[in-house]
């Protein structure tokens, strides 16, 4: 187990924190550790009611690409995963989101980042109309999970929560 001696913030952004954070490990030894402190996010498959599932595409400008993705969002300080979940499906995808089934929650890099990644999956609800953040420019598409899952063996879709939930969709014959 390690304890943490002194944490120092080095940044502080508008989506993360970064601190370097001395810690001392069970056999006393000191070390450094750099931390980036992340609010987390939410991510949903959701299906359409044609049976096909929403993904968007954007460019992800740390990855240097465009990027196929199920539909997601970061989350504000202290709010709960569930709402936001819904609240980015208005955003993004312009519906309302009914039978919610929330899966848990992965982790996308445990070596440096407190970031985790609420796993949901929904029904297309009422469309509401699409209300993007002005910096986003997101591109929707619909996609069987047949489509999917090529496009990830073919590496068409690369991003980590993608590729979980499709996991627990396969696993619950959705």
């Amino acid at each position: 187990m390690e304890s943490k001696v002194k944490s120092t913030e080095i940044y502080d952004g508008k989506v993360v924190r970064v601190f370097l954070d001395e810690v001392r490990l069970d056999d006393g030894t000191l070390t450094k550790r750099e931390v980036v402190r992340h609010n987390g996010g939410a991510c949903i498959a959701l299906k359409s009611k044609r049976g096909t599932y929403y993904m968007v595409r954007q460019y992800r400008y740390a990855q240097g690409m465009d990027m196929y993705e199920f539909c997601a969002g970061k989350l504000e300080k202290d709010e709960d995963p569930d709402e936001a979940i819904v609240r980015e499906a208005g955003e993004e995808l312009g519906v309302k989101v009914n039978d919610l089934k929330k899966y848990g929650y992965m982790v996308p890099t445990c070596g440096y980042s407190s970031e985790r990644i609420y796993l949901y999956y929904g029904k297309e609800g009422e469309y509401v109309g699409q209300h993007l953040d002005t910096d986003e420019r997101i591109n929707v598409y619909e996609f069987t999970l047949e489509e999917i899952e090529k496009m990830i063996r073919d590496g068409r879709i690369t991003d980590a929560k993608t590729i979980c939930l499709v996991y627990y969709l396969k696993g619950d014959n959705l």
